[in-house]
């Protein structure tokens, strides 16, 4: 029972157009309205095909400035019988609420009100320091779009860098499919990281793929994601998701009047100059 509460239930499957992955429930609250909000984390890959960039009008700065458009995607919530059995799956809409392109992750939120069936515990923040090599690892995701499927490795390697980004190194084998889903510790079934790259080789008839060097985003880099983009009701209850959404309007807010300003002391310069 532990381990379908707490890493099978979170773990959900992500159809995004044509593609696909996975996804962790990191949060399902009330939402002060009668019903819960629910987020799921995945990769931005997953859900860049739903991810469209326009050009619109904007009345502030007077010109036409890069909008992105954001499409629903779906998410399916597995049920389980006798703890390990998958049985069938509850689709259900989401919106994707954030993403980072550099970062390769993305927040969805469902757009049902009712409470998720489980939640992942995620790794304490700053503790980081006292993971090892050699702990065991157990990874989720629903492999080639199946069911979610449980493998087990190590953690075989820290700090590798990757397009600038660090990677952590599981050895527990992960393939297509499980991008968007779920690292943890073995011995304490807490999130550690987001599977997101699999070793690949060049080989006569093109490249292979090393299913058991499986490169995840650390919790460091999910922690800092959620941060940035100011969703940290996700992980610290000293925020609300009100409160957070607040914060964003007002940063956008100013980054317009700031990119207004700029551009109004451009056009005063280069008319001053003409002088």
């Amino acid at each position: 029972m532990k381990i379908e509460r707490e890493l099978l239930l979170p773990n959900v499957r992500v159809r995004s157009g044509n593609a696909g992955g996975s996804g962790t429930v990191l949060y399902s609250q009330p939402n002060g309205n009668g019903g819960y909000s629910t987020y799921i984390l995945t990769n931005h890959h997953v859900v860049e095909n739903n991810i469209e960039v326009q050009k619109k009008w904007s009345p502030l700065l007077k010109k036409k400035v890069d909008v992105d458009i954001l499409g629903t995607v779906e998410t399916h919530f597995f049920k389980w019988q006798y703890s390990s059995r998958a049985i069938g799956a509850t689709e259900i809409s989401a919106d994707i609420m954030t993403y980072d392109v550099e970062e390769d992750l993305a927040l969805l939120k469902i757009r049902d009100e009712d409470a998720a069936p489980a939640v992942a515990k995620m790794f304490k923040r700053g503790e980081e320091k006292n993971l090892r090599l050699g702990q065991e690892l157990l990874a989720i995701g629903a492999g080639m779009g199946e069911a979610p499927v449980i493998t087990h490795g190590i953690l075989s390697q820290f700090g590798r860098e990757i397009d600038n980004r660090e990677f952590w190194l599981s050895t527990a084998p992960t393939i297509f499919g499980n991008s968007g889903g779920a690292v943890y510790l073995a011995e304490t079934n807490e999130f550690l990281g987001v599977p997101a790259r699999i070793a690949v080789i060049a080989s006569f008839f093109g490249s292979d793929a090393i299913t058991h060097l499986s490169y995840f985003i650390p919790i460091t880099r999910v922690y800092k994601f959620l941060e940035s983009q100011m969703f940290r009701f996700v992980y610290d209850s000293d925020f609300t998701e009100e409160g957070e959404e607040t914060a964003r309007e007002e940063a956008r807010a100013q980054e317009e009047r700031k990119l207004v300003g700029t551009e109004e002391e451009g056009a005063k310069k280069s008319k001053d100059g003409r002088k």
